[in-house]
């Protein structure tokens, strides 16, 4: 039997079929899997070197899996045709691996950060819409019902909101977010363009 293609590419179909399982296999087995796949910084230090890339596909709350699986589906659905698979995957695990290493690396000086366990739906999410604004900065999103935002303007909103997030909770808890977003909205547009 074929599994129908969820997606506008075959990477965007893995992808969302690889988060969606992934999630509810973590929400259903009492976090055995989450345990293996989270961003942990002490476990990291200890050589789990995976969880760098894993974190990414894990979302153990249903409602952020829904936004993972939505701005995948949609984001990345008409990013891929643009920049093509490669690119996109390409440009998808620069953001996730940056976002773990610096992660990692604040861990030494912050004891929050050394025992965190981070799951990646919110820094997917920030990537993607940025990366998706920057392609497309003429087309318009209308965010939460009534705010209509483009190009440029989808950066900073989506920048700001996971800034002041940050400043609420502290930046050490937030850093796979706040590198994710930053890293997205500062990435060189000739990596984006080729």
């Amino acid at each position: 039997m074929r599994i129908p293609r969820l997606g506008t590419s075959k990477f965007v179909s893995n992808w969302l079929l690889v988060t969606l399982v992934a999630s509810i296999v973590a929400m259903l087995d009492r976090g055995a899997i989450s345990q293996w796949t989270a961003l942990a910084p002490e476990r990291v230090w200890r050589g789990e070197i995976w969880r760098v890339v894993t974190w990414a596909v894990i979302e153990t709350g249903p409602l952020q899996l829904v936004f993972t699986l939505a701005a995948i589906y949609k984001f990345g659905g008409e990013l891929a045709p643009r920049w093509g698979d490669r690119r996109l995957q390409r440009f998808m695990t620069e953001i996730v691996f940056a976002a773990a290493v610096v992660t990692v690396m604040c861990s030494l000086v912050s004891q929050g950060a050394w025992y965190m366990h981070r799951f990646g739906g919110w820094a997917v999410t920030d990537a993607i819409i940025i990366a998706w604004a920057r392609q497309y900065p003429t087309s318009t999103v209308r965010f939460y019902g009534f705010l209509d935002l483009n190009g440029q303007k989808i950066v900073w909103f989506t920048v700001g909101i996971t800034t002041i997030v940050a400043i609420a909770y502290g930046p050490f808890v937030m850093m796979p977010e706040l590198v994710a977003a930053y890293g997205a909205a500062l990435y060189p547009r000739v990596l984006l363009e080729r």
